[in-house]
């Protein structure tokens, strides 16, 4: 058999390749790899692979995004919130071509976002479904909520002394310690910083590990705060683990997330005490959680010096009826008593021996003492006769 020059060879996989799929456009399952993005320059080459369950590559071929569609590249980052970056399976509308020196080389021309989207909602639902199942006691279900043990907890009245696990040096560390800080209420707070990673390989038992210190420190924190800036959906890939979620459902502290995404809901969001978003608006709902509190106690504070005052106005109007009851009634018994008093001096003045003796009756004296009966006079005796103008002496003649 004669040989064939490269070229031939070439242009005839050229050929045959462009009559199979010339002008056409399939849509394509693959995993992202070895990305060399120029977005400056408005074009992008990574390699597209598929690996089976063991992560063996079973396929590898180049691929490119030219100016003509760089634009999917931000649509699909928009849409779904997850950055373009490898190891992401993708749904993808590519054509193929070959070129006799560049070789056999896919130029993508459109990336589904609902497929990644239905991707990461496929697998957090597996994970809740997997907590619903095995850990009963810490999550379930009622009318199409997750209810956990951590949601149940009673919050405090005041939220002041809190444990904050966060990436070091942070923009959600410093978001959350300036917007506490610089609350207008001028409420202190006590934080305790448990700092660590909170994305990338490891994160969430890093950040399991930070909460079984909290757990085993002995401090009686009113809240757990975990927090961390903005970024892709990948980023908070930690937060929507078995790991996590079961660590977050059964903890004994409220724990407040602010993971700072707002498109998506993760595991933690839903099954933590208290969802708020963003490090800002954790500090936000702290602030108000205390503001409220104290508004009750203002609220109070009027409302005892409205009772307070009603209550005195209601005693002095008592007391002033009972002191007018009280000189009507002494009014009247003086008046009685007076009235006795002069009924008595009347009769004292008629009982007067001096008027008794003007009206013609006499007293009988022995010695200045009056005598009243028969029986204490004797035959003989002298006595005195007290009458009206003067006293005459008498001898008893016979009785």
């Amino acid at each position: 058999m004669s040989p064939i020059r490269l070229s031939d060879l070439a242009f005839t996989l050229e050929a045959v390749i462009d009559e199979a799929f010339g002008q056409k456009a399939v849509w394509v399952v693959a995993e992202t790899s070895d990305i060399k993005n120029y977005p400056d320059r408005g074009y992008c080459f990574l390699t597209l692979v598929e690996r089976e369950s063991g992560k063996e590559t079973v396929a590898k071929l180049d691929a490119c995004i030219w100016r003509r569609n760089y634009h999917t590249i931000n649509e699909f980052q928009q849409e779904t919130g997850v950055a373009f970056a490898r190891n992401i399976q993708l749904l993808l509308l590519v054509s193929v071509g070959f070129s006799p020196v560049y070789g056999l080389r896919l130029e993508i021309l459109k990336i589904d976002p609902s497929y990644t989207l239905g991707n990461l909602e496929r697998e957090r639902q597996a994970v809740l479904d997997s907590l619903v199942t095995n850990r009963p006691d810490l999550v379930w279900r009622e009318a199409d909520q997750y209810i956990t043990a951590n949601q149940l907890l009673p919050r405090p009245t005041v939220m002041q002394r809190l444990a904050l696990i966060t990436a070091p040096n942070s923009d959600g560390w410093r978001d959350f310690r300036h917007e506490l800080a610089q609350n207008p209420f001028g409420y202190d707070f006590v934080v305790d910083e448990f700092l660590t990673q909170v994305q990338g390989q490891g994160a969430e038992r890093a950040i399991c590990g930070r909460l079984d210190q909290i757990r085993t420190s002995g401090v009686a924190y009113d809240a757990v705060v975990i927090v961390r800036g903005g970024g892709s959906q990948l980023d908070f890939g930690s937060f929507d683990t078995y790991l996590m979620g079961e660590t977050v459902a059964g903890f004994n502290i409220p724990i407040l997330a602010g993971i700072g995404h707002e498109r998506n809901v993760s595991i933690t969001d839903l099954l933590c005490h208290q969802s708020v978003k963003t490090p800002t608006k954790a500090a936000a709902f702290l602030i108000e959680h205390n503001r409220q509190f104290e508004e009750s106690c203002l609220l109070l504070r009027d409302r005892l010096r409205v009772v307070a005052h009603e209550a005195l106005l209601s005693a002095r109007e008592q007391l002033d009826r009972e002191t007018e009851r009280l000189r009507f009634v002494s009014q009247n018994f003086l008046r009685d008593r007076h009235t006795d008093l002069t009924e008595k001096a009347v009769t004292l003045r008629h009982l007067d021996p001096s008027n008794v003796l003007r009206r013609g009756y006499a007293l009988l004296l022995r010695n200045g003492r009056i005598l009243t009966q028969t029986t204490d006079v004797k035959s003989g005796e002298i006595l005195q006769v007290q009458m009206r103008d003067g006293m005459i002496t008498t001898k008893v003649v016979e009785l």
